[in-house]
Order: C-alpha cells, then sequence, then structure tokens
C-alpha cells in the first residue's frame, strides 16, 4: 500500500482504527510499549512508512525479522525493525570475539572461513541481534521518542524477539548505520567499534552455498557499496557470549 509524503501522516491516524491489533494495544496505559507488527495491512503501511521516513528505506530482512510499533501515550509514533544479523562484519567479530570461530578453518576440511559446515560461527552469530531500522512519524519527532524506544529494546524488545525465536538467547545486538544515527547508541551506552569496508547486502545471491542449515540465517551476499557503514554494538549479556574451547574445532559441534 504505497503512501506519499503528502498522505502518510493521515495514512497513519486511520490506520489504528482498521487495524484491530493496534487498536487494542492502543486501550493499554503503558507510556510505551511495543507491538509486534503482525497483520499484512500495518506490514505493508510500516514498510511504506520506512520508505518515505528512512534513509535506508524499507527493510526486506532474510532470515528472521520482527517489525515492532512503537506506542506512546495511546499513539503509534513510530518503528523499530530487528533481524537475523550479518556475517563477517570484521570489526564486529573482533570485539565480540567471534573470530576465534574461524581461524584454522582449512585445517578443519573447510573451504572458506564463513562456509555452512563452519556451523561454530553461525551459530554463535544467531545470538547476535541485528537492529535493522528504527523510525519516528515527523508529528512525534523531537521528543526524545527514538532514544526511549531503544533504551527499552534492551530489555522488552529482547524479550519479544526471545518469544518468537526461542534459541538461542541473544548476548548482544548490532546495527549499521551513518553518522545520523549515532546519538540513538551512544545514549543507551552502545560501542561504536568501527566501520564497514564498504560492502552492502546483495539479496539477490547467497553468501555461503550449499546444504539449508538447521537455523535460519541472513545469507545475503555482499556487493561493493558506495557507503562505509558505522558499527555499533551492545552487549547485553556477557555471561551467554560464546567461548571457544579448544583450536582448532572440529567442523561439526557435538
Amino acid at each position: 500500500m504505497p503512501i506519499d509524503q503528502d498522505s502518510d501522516s493521515r495514512s497513519i491516524r486511520l490506520i489504528g482504527e482498521e487495524v484491530p491489533e493496534i487498536q487494542d494495544s492502543l486501550r493499554r496505559a503503558d507510556s510505551m510499549r511495543f507491538v509486534e507488527v503482525t497483520d499484512s495491512r500495518l506490514r505493508r503501511l510500516f514498510d511504506s512508512a520506512l520508505n518515505v521516513l528512512h534513509y535506508a528505506k524499507s527493510c526486506q530482512r532474510v532470515g528472521r525479522c520482527m517489525r515492532l510499533a512503537i506506542i506512546a501515550e495511546e499513539h503509534w509514533v513510530g518503528g523499530v525493525v530487528l533481524g537475523s544479523t550479518f556475517p563477517n562484519v570484521d570489526v564486529r567479530d573482533r570485539y565480540l570475539g567471534l573470530k576465534a570461530f574461524v581461524k584454522g578453518y582449512q585445517l578443519r576440511g573447510l573451504t572458506n572461513p564463513w562456509s555452512r559446515q563452519n556451523r561454530h560461527y553461525w551459530l554463535a552469530l544467531q545470538g547476535i541481534v541485528n537492529h535493522a531500522r528504527t523510525f519516528v512519524f515527523p508529528d512525534f519527532q523531537g521528543k526524545g521518542i527514538g532514544k526511549e524506544a531503544h533504551r527499552l529494546l534492551l530489555k522488552r524488545g529482547v524479550r519479544m524477539w526471545e518469544r518468537k525465536y526461542p534459541t538461542p538467547k541473544v548476548y548482544a545486538l548490532d546495527t549499521l548505520c551513518d553518522h545520523s544515527d549515532s546519538g540513538l547508541f551512544v545514549k543507551n551506552d552502545w560501542v561504536h567499534v568501527g566501520e564497514t569496508r564498504g560492502f552492502t547486502a546483495d539479496y539477490r545471491h547467497k553468501f555461503t552455498e550449499g546444504k539449508r542449515p538447521r537455523f535460519r540465517i541472513n545469507n545475503a551476499a555482499l556487493k561493493p557499496g558506495k557507503t562505509r557503514w558505522q558499527v555499533w554494538v551492545r552487549v547485553i549479556r556477557p555471561s551467554l557470549k560464546p567461548r571457544p574451547i579448544a583450536s582448532p574445532y572440529p567442523s561439526d559441534p557435538s
């Protein structure tokens, strides 16, 4: 359901009356909360709003994905998208210790460090949730809603993710963004770990080929892009970070 810049505010106000999921949530008295967007009509409007309001447009994520409507004072004020994270983000992998899972790959009979057979790496990656998008509707901007939503994301958002995807438990979040979004993360104690090397996702091709894994992954290939994205990480449960137990590892965990 495409929308244009002039009509988006009116469309947003009407959607709460049209979609029972949102209408019911608005009757509750919490000052701010998240509601997962599952209704197909609302999902189309959510994605159309991203196309209008967010520099990276809507997010058609490969693998796990969750769209969260931000509800504040009985209004739908914006949204957050969470999804499976990307493999081989060098600065993030170094910061979280995931490089240990790709070292010595040849001794394990692997064709490349990020092949599907390197289950240690891919399972460790599953415990990281990618913050893909945050947007706030124009009528509600300038009120600190984005920063407050990010504060709630670290607990409420993660709990909602884990109800939908029970395993594995989340130990960290990451995001790739431009400089304009940095305030959202500084305010909530994320760590800026560096920047990407200028590649972007190529959803027409796979990052690794082979047999489909038993767990859902973001398996988009990479292609040269125009932007070096800023990489931020927020560890929320340090005790759950995967720890190598031997090197080199066997090709498949027991």
